[in-house]
């Protein structure tokens, strides 16, 4: 006699927001022989471990340089013991290691791994890192280490720095001690004091002009200081901003500010970086987008608010506003800059199904509904009510996007837009997240899932699919993925049942070839530029960090 199968919904907070997977009992309640799964596990032999420790330790928040040749790890860190600290926040023992050969090297204790306590520069020369790290004045001492050579010494830049920014091309650093913005090359200086009672900075693409506000105690101004000077002296653009957003292509400054300190409204304004000379675009700008290219800015207002508002879009510097919609929470540009999405009539839904309740709370989602538009003159163009989240392609403008279905029971239909198409193609229903990896040639979704979405097949489709398509199951059982830079290799994340650790696998998504490297690891693992992937391990009596070659 067949077994009896029980449908019920299961869903998960993952990158892309709330969706939801189905999940197959038999009838007497475990999970496609959950028990006997269990049991192979406890007595499974090990396979080879295929990775290589670089640094011995327990580990937390391992990064790698751009270039993927120095891995960062934070080890022995502990939640402090301040009250009042985010529920994430870690302080540890900073060190770094080439990814090959050579041996660690400890940068400094004390550091955090929330924002800013250390990053790479772009061009992989420079780790900045903040040490002695106090949370209760979120205050460190600023270091360089340079990360072609770790058995250099590092170079102290500023005993108390509270915020620091290197520049695009990793040349030049902006920090703040004590309220004073200081500037200079990296790594030695000079650095050069600009300002006082300054909170945040930024430089432009060219790194030619330094951006920084002031504290809201001293009006909260936006200035621009021109570092080719000799003697560079802050010009001030407006007072009261709130956020601001230099143009990566040099020619604007977008400006959020209030008109008066007691405004609860935002009034938008664009600069022209040459000339300072400003236009004011709306009394009341809640949230802004630029496109990548520079060429268009949209903007909601906070009516009827706070979560949703007048859309408006138009051609930068002086295009007329075209109003899209009146109850819009989200909306963004393609990277190409070709399409245009947003979500209105934005509101939020009960989840429905079992796990619609957790510990006495009942659970929403947020949706609206998905809009597209050709950029900048296209009409809008409904693609689906109650969608949840959306996706844009790397480099393109093919959109995936969910819906929310509520008949014949609730669930998530994952659709995708191909880039100069007219018509959604629906692939599935009840998945997890999805990806587009590389140059965004295809699109990769957990679906069919079991243990609360611990153990889902993972799928892909081109980004140009004909309808009707079929998805192509790469492999079952995942948990998580990650891919290199080009889309065409993965580290795939296999969830263990009797404990949180994970079984990591490589594969060649070109081949289907999948390879273990290595058992009972932490995630996420890191995919390194030359294909090799970087993981941590926590297993007693072989803590550390690995490195395994591409097999």
């Amino acid at each position: 006699m067949e077994s009896r199968i029980v449908r019920a919904s299961c869903l998960s907070l993952v990158v892309l927001g709330l969706v939801g997977c189905k999940e197959a009992k038999t009838s007497n309640g475990d999970p496609r022989g959950v028990i006997a799964r269990v049991n192979k596990e406890k007595t499974a032999a090990r396979v080879p471990v295929l990775g290589v420790r670089r640094l011995e330790g327990v580990g937390q928040e391992l990064r790698a340089s751009p270039d993927g040749e120095v891995l960062t790890v934070l080890l022995e860190a502990q939640k402090p013991t301040t009250q009042g600290v985010p529920p994430p926040m870690r302080l540890g023992t900073l060190w770094a290691v080439h990814s090959k050969t050579g041996p660690a090297q400890k940068l400094g204790a004390g550091v955090t791994n929330m924002p800013g306590g250390w990053l790479y520069t772009a061009d992989s020369k420079w780790i900045l890192f903040s040490a002695s790290w106090d949370p209760t004045q979120q205050v460190g001492e600023l270091f360089v280490q340079d990360a072609k050579k770790l058995d250099a010494e590092r170079q102290r830049i500023s005993p108390k720095v509270t915020y620091y920014v290197p520049s695009d091309d990793g040349t030049q650093l902006a920090f703040i001690e004590g309220g004073v913005l200081h500037a200079g090359k990296l790594p030695g200086g000079p650095f050069k004091q600009l300002a006082g009672e300054v909170s945040t900075a930024e430089f432009s693409a060219d790194g030619r002009y330094l951006y920084f506000k002031r504290r809201y105690s001293s009006a909260g101004g936006l200035y621009q200081v021109d570092l080719r000077e000799e003697r560079p002296q802050p010009r001030r653009l407006i007072d009261q901003v709130t956020e601001y957003t230099v143009l990566r292509s040099g020619k604007y400054v977008v400006v959020s500010a209030r008109a008066t300190p007691a405004d609860r409204t935002f009034q938008l304004h664009l600069f022209e970086v040459e000339t300072l000379k400003g236009r004011k675009l709306s009394d009341d700008a809640h949230r802004y987008r630029v496109s990548r290219d520079g060429r268009y800015l949209a903007w909601r207002d906070n009516s009827p608010g706070p979560e949703k508002g007048e859309l408006s879009l138009m051609t930068l510097p002086d295009g007329k506003p075209r109003v899209l919609g009146a109850a819009v929470n989200d909306f963004d540009f393609s990277p190409d800059g070709a399409r245009f999405v947003y979500r209105d009539n934005y509101t939020e839904l009960g989840l429905g199904g079992r796990d619609a309740q957790r510990e006495g709370v009942t659970l929403v989602e947020r949706v609206g509904d998905l809009n597209v538009l050709e950029v900048p003159d296209g009409a809008p163009k409904l693609l689906a009510r109650q969608s949840p989240n959306y996706s844009f392609a790397p480099g393109g403008s093919t959109l995936a996007f969910t819906a929310r279905i509520e008949r014949p029971e609730v669930t998530r239909r994952l659709s995708i837009l191909p880039a100069g198409a007219t018509e959604p193609i629906a692939l599935k229903d009840w998945l997890y997240e999805y990806q587009f990896p590389g140059k965004g040639e295809r699109l990769y979704f957990r679906s069919d899932c079991l243990r609360e979405g611990r153990a889902c097949d993972l799928n892909s489709v081109p980004s140009n699919p004909e309808k009707g398509v079929v998805p192509k199951k790469e492999t079952e059982g995942t948990f998580g993925f990650r891919f290199n830079a080009e889309g065409t290799r993965a580290v795939i994340a296999f969830a263990h049942l009797t404990d949180q650790t994970f079984d990591l696998a490589y594969r060649n998504l070109e081949t289907g070839q999948q390879t273990t490297l290595d058992q009972y690891v932490e995630w996420p693992a890191v995919m390194l530029a030359d294909g090799s992937v970087a993981y941590l391990v926590n297993e007693k009596n072989r803590a550390g960090v690995f490195v395994a070659k591409s097999p």
